[in-house]
């Protein structure tokens, strides 16, 4: 699957021999998980869908179910606390289109708190 998506004139015209490229408005989403996966859901419809994860398998089976569904997506991995990665997925996703939101849905699930720590500590936690 690639990621740069390129969609032409209604019933692809072509124009003189040049190919009319329309860009996409983005919206990457991190975290393909089933939260990142509904609020893609929710603001997504019309736009291109750039879906990434620190795992490329769990991006691509997000990027399966979504587009099954209908939505125009593409597949990335990140890991946001390298900062080279994180300029890597922003080249992507400008490479798409104007990128016009930003959702970060990695990590927010409350299943995915060890087993150790309480909800209390963590939104108590000294900033």
């Amino acid at each position: 699957m690639t990621l740069l998506s390129k969609r032409l004139m209604p019933g692809g015209q072509i124009r003189k021999g040049i190919i009319i490229i329309i860009m996409s408005n983005v919206i990457v989403v991190i975290g393909p998980g089933s939260i990142g996966q509904a609020i893609a859901r929710r603001v997504s419809a019309g736009k291109h869908v750039l879906l990434a994860g620190l795992r490329q398998v769990n991006a691509d089976a997000a990027a399966e179910v979504l587009n099954n569904a209908g939505f125009e997506v593409g597949p990335a991995t990140v890991d946001v606390s390298s900062r080279e990665l994180v300029h890597a997925l922003v080249q992507t996703a400008t490479a798409l289109g104007d990128v016009i939101g930003v959702i970060h849905a990695a990590g927010v699930s409350p299943s995915q708190l060890r087993r150790k720590q309480s909800f209390r500590s963590i939104c108590t936690a000294p900033r």
